[in-house]
């Protein structure tokens, strides 16, 4: 952990995103048409305008009714010419030259002459492109070696009744790379290599999606140093963040997105503003079919870890950063990767509170929320019951009891109230420790003469997966938990 703890609207990251487009020229007219030109590379940083309204467009970018695989997320919001694009560049890996095979995509422009034509058409695939490039660098973290593309095309015109029609007939792409990030293609191999090496080695603690994302949140806090001098090589990516450990905030959220993956976490990256200045973070659908922000770059302070971007929705106020404003005036999308896209890449409907109504405090470890089923579970290691929730100023606690492991607690966010049952993870027979007993209950339990009524503390204690039963493998969690080597936090 690495920043400084700021209030109210502070001034956020830089972020590198690989945009842009020329104006083109072309060749003289002709029959058969080439046209060869790169693509400039623009980067954003906070000073960074862009030709946005909140007020106006932001529910322009909320509210698609994309499909919930996250790994294809962005590519379900593709044309079909798109799609085949984004499916062939990311077939290709990371290569210098990619041909496009067009069998499959017909991509034309329409006008008063053959220039006009040719112009649109270009217009066209250009817009074809970035849209796909764009949906790829958000679904495919590892598609982090490209920084930008030029293409080549031919085609040719036809006169249809009164207008000229132009149909490519070839269509290559150019792959740039960031020079200060990746050497040469041999280079990003190598680099890509290195980065399926580290995250091998990462372990993500838990059994549900709350625990596992708190494990990663706090992975990343631990191990991420944020570069404010914006000179460290990789700092755009995930090789910067998994592999150095040093990035800006595209580096947090792309990490965050493949450790999602990996465990089959629904999540998103999102581009947008954060604070005015181009930002990036994530977005995760929760098992009660809500998606919530998580920003882990600015939950991770120099002077501490908090949990103000974990899990919150559009109307969350966080206290320690901003706590008069709601959330959706600071977390602002665009959609945009490139600048002359004329489409954008939206985003899914945010809840309006955070998931779970309490935030964890980072001196109570293995402490997790399950809202689908209203239970908190604590680990064996807590010592208050009323201790391990935040109390920041909005939230409100309604009602507690003595601490004991079959103790409820009503917590409020102002817009909705919810009651938990609390229960000690392991703790089977109610004596606020976990020890042999526990796993002896838990042995009998899994005996067909021995059951447990489900939704209570006795049965959450026991089902340490999580899975809704408690068996054999309950027993086997119980006992590494019990010397250590099952972690939760």
């Amino acid at each position: 952990m690495k920043k400084t703890v700021f209030k109210v609207f502070s001034v956020i990251m830089a972020l590198c995103l690989f945009l842009g487009v020329m104006p083109v020229t072309t060749f003289a007219e002709s029959e058969e048409l080439y046209y060869s030109e790169p693509v400039e590379m623009i980067k954003f940083s906070p000073e960074t305008k862009l030709d946005f309204e909140p007020s106006t467009n932001i529910n322009n970018f909320y509210g698609n009714s994309a499909d919930v695989d996250t790994t294809k997320y962005f590519y379900n919001q593709l044309t079909a010419n798109q799609k085949a694009i984004y499916e062939q560049i990311w077939a290709a890996g990371p290569v210098e030259t990619i041909n496009i095979d067009l069998s499959n995509i017909s991509i034309t422009g329409t006008g008063a002459s053959s220039s006009e034509s040719k112009n649109n058409a270009l217009d066209n695939v250009m817009q074809d492109v970035m849209m796909a490039i764009s949906a790829l660098n958000e679904d495919k973290p590892m598609f982090c070696w490209s920084s930008g593309f030029g293409l080549s095309y031919s085609g040719s015109n036809k006169i249809i009744g009164d207008s000229y029609v132009f149909t490519l007939t070839l269509l290559s792409l150019n792959m740039t790379l960031n020079p200060t990030h990746f050497s040469d293609f041999s280079d990003v191999q190598q680099k890509l290599e290195a980065i399926d090496a580290k995250v091998s080695t990462i372990r993500v603690n838990g059994f549900s999606r709350h625990e596992k994302l708190k494990s990663i949140h706090d992975y990343l806090a631990d191990n991420l140093v944020y570069d404010y001098s914006i000179s460290e090589p990789n700092i755009y990516d995930i090789y910067g963040a998994l592999v150095n450990g040093v990035c800006v905030c595209e580096g947090y959220a792309e990490a965050f997105k493949l450790l999602c993956d990996r465990e089959g976490i629904p999540c998103i990256t999102v581009i947008g503003t954060g604070n005015g200045g181009a930002h990036k973070w994530n977005m995760v659908l929760m098992e009660d079919g809500k998606w919530y922000t998580l920003d882990a770059t600015w939950d991770d302070q120099e002077s501490n870890m908090f949990y103000d971007y974990f899990l919150i929705g559009s109307k969350t106020k966080t206290p320690n950063f901003s706590s008069s404003c709601e959330d959706s005036a600071i977390h602002i999308p665009t959609g945009k990767l490139f600048e002359a896209t004329t489409s954008a890449l939206t985003y899914p409907t945010l809840a309006n509170g955070v998931y779970g109504i309490g935030m964890v405090r980072k001196n109570a470890p293995d402490v997790h929320f399950d809202i689908t089923r209203g239970v908190i579970m604590v680990g064996k290691d807590v010592e208050s019951y009323t201790d391990f929730i935040q109390n920041y100023s909005g939230f409100s606690y309604l009602n507690s009891s003595d601490g004991t492991t079959t103790s409820t607690l009503t917590v409020s966010d102002g817009m909705t109230s919810k009651t938990y049952l609390v229960a000690m993870r392991g703790d089977v027979d109610a004596s606020n420790s976990v020890d042999g007993t526990d796993y002896a209950a838990i042995t009998q339990i899994c005996s067909t003469t021995n059951k447990v009524d489900n939704n209570t503390a006795k049965f959450y204690a026991g089902d340490m997966n999580q899975d809704g039963a408690i068996d054999g493998f309950d027993a086997i969690a119980h006992q590494l938990y019990t010397d250590g080597t099952l972690i939760f936090d």
